[in-house]
């Protein structure tokens, strides 16, 4: 196909006469960039060169109200919005789409995916942002995922009970940590989370899992790291929609690894590098036959290969890349809570900026020094430099895993593999 612009119908050849849509509009030669990501565009909509991804975005957050629940990410309504950094703060992203001329009076509210003028064979005469390559034989029709509107999936109890946790100083205040210091504190709540572990031989196997079994075990987990969470005393030094903000972005990624290094423990030592068997929960395992029948969630056949491919290739490749180091080194509870701990503040910090980037700074050096005394004092070692580059290089490899696994999610939600959506949008940020 030619890629000259007068030509390639995936650029400028919609016709705002043709659709019926007020969205989308002729453009010029010179509007094949999008205004907002500066990727290429694919047409003019809501006003403004644009390409379909920043266009959906417009729309999604105009149609769904969430303007009022975008925070931004930098704290200073600043964020870069371009090809590299366009997911990274909605807000921002919200605000530039504005500012570049993208106006609400053009969003159709009760919009027919497929209005008479579209049922015509000139495929010219589509939206770019409803089309459906017809070469991918494999996907249903596309009216039968658009014209389908997203089920809301109500997560606010789930939510009040973790807030709850999040927000109970007692917690911190128990008689019991009075003498603790930062790092022990957390050791101490991964012991009591880790004491519930059964036993490889009473552990049951599953080979099937429906993904509201899969969400029921991850409810009874956000608990525990919600409870370990609150064990910081620099946590509790964040305000309540920080604390909750910080838990969404760690949660996820907080319970792969801690699993991860306890399905090394228990299964891995033989053959640390290749996953067997994974201790998904304290009570069952799964092997890499698991199948997830996400069904409930998704109209699209591919997604169920995808997603569950996603989930089992998110632990494939974390036993891969950190079991032989896993098992080699056999953190002791003390370095995994702090690794644990390192891992989330690093991450919260990064995403969140802020005052949870300076609190992550500070609780980072305290662990730092937390470790350091464990070593002298309890461990009589004073040479574990190279110890501890090993363990901090373990948890660069997670941060890694898990910004490439936030982008595959970003891609899905972008192609609308969802049938469903959480009434806190980011509860599943991590």
């Amino acid at each position: 196909m030619s890629s000259d612009p007068s030509t390639s119908p995936n650029l400028c050849s919609e016709k705002s006469e043709a659709s019926g849509s007020s969205e989308n509009s002729e453009c010029s030669n010179e509007d094949s960039t999008c205004r907002i990501c500066e990727l290429t565009a694919h047409g003019v909509h809501f006003g403004v060169a644009s390409c379909r991804a920043c266009a959906a975005f417009f729309r999604r957050t105009i149609v769904m109200s969430r303007t009022k629940k975008y925070k931004c990410r930098g704290g200073h309504n600043a964020c870069a919005v371009n090809t590299s950094d366009r997911y990274q703060c909605r807000l921002c992203r919200y605000n530039k789409c504005v500012v570049m001329g993208m106006t609400a009076e053009n969003v159709q509210w009760n919009r027919d995916p497929f209005p008479e003028a579209r049922k015509r064979k000139d495929k010219d005469s589509e939206d770019e942002e409803d089309r459906v390559p017809a070469k991918r034989h494999a996907f249903p029709p596309p009216h039968l995922l658009i014209t389908k509107p997203k089920r809301i999936v109500d997560v606010t109890i789930l939510s009040g009970k973790i807030q709850k946790i999040l927000n109970d100083k007692k917690i911190g205040d128990h008689p019991k940590l009075k003498k603790m210091n930062n790092l022990e504190r957390l050791e101490h709540a991964l012991k009591e989370w880790r004491m519930k572990q059964k036993p490889e031989e009473q552990m049951e196997m599953i080979s099937k899992l429906t993904i509201q079994e899969m969400f029921s075990m991850c409810e009874d987990q956000m608990l525990v790291i919600a409870t370990w969470l609150s064990h910081c005393p620099y946590f509790q030094k964040l305000e309540s929609p920080e604390k909750y903000r910080m838990f969404k972005v760690v949660w996820n990624v907080w319970r792969r690894f801690e699993r991860v290094e306890m399905s090394v423990q228990m299964f891995g030592r033989k053959t640390p590098g290749h996953v067997m068997k994974f201790a998904i929960s304290d009570k069952y395992y799964v092997t890499p036959k698991l199948s997830i029948d996400i069904s409930k969630i998704t109209d699209w056949p591919l997604s169920a290969t995808f997603m569950g491919g996603l989930f089992r290739d998110s632990v494939r490749k974390m036993f891969e890349q950190t079991g032989v180091q896993l098992a080699y080194l056999e953190p002791t509870s003390m370095e995994m809570a702090y690794m644990l701990s390192q891992l989330s503040w690093q991450l919260a910090g990064q995403s969140l900026q802020g005052k949870v980037m300076e609190i992550a700074e500070i609780q980072q050096e305290e662990l730092a020094d937390n470790l350091h005394n464990h070593y002298l004092q309890i461990k009589r070692r004073s040479n574990y430099a190279g110890r501890l580059v090993k363990l901090m290089s373990v948890v660069n490899i997670v941060k890694r895993l898990q910004m490439e696994r936030k982008i595959t999610i970003e891609l899905a939600n972008v192609f609308d593999f969802f049938n469903v959506e959480l009434s806190d949008p980011d509860f599943f940020e991590g």
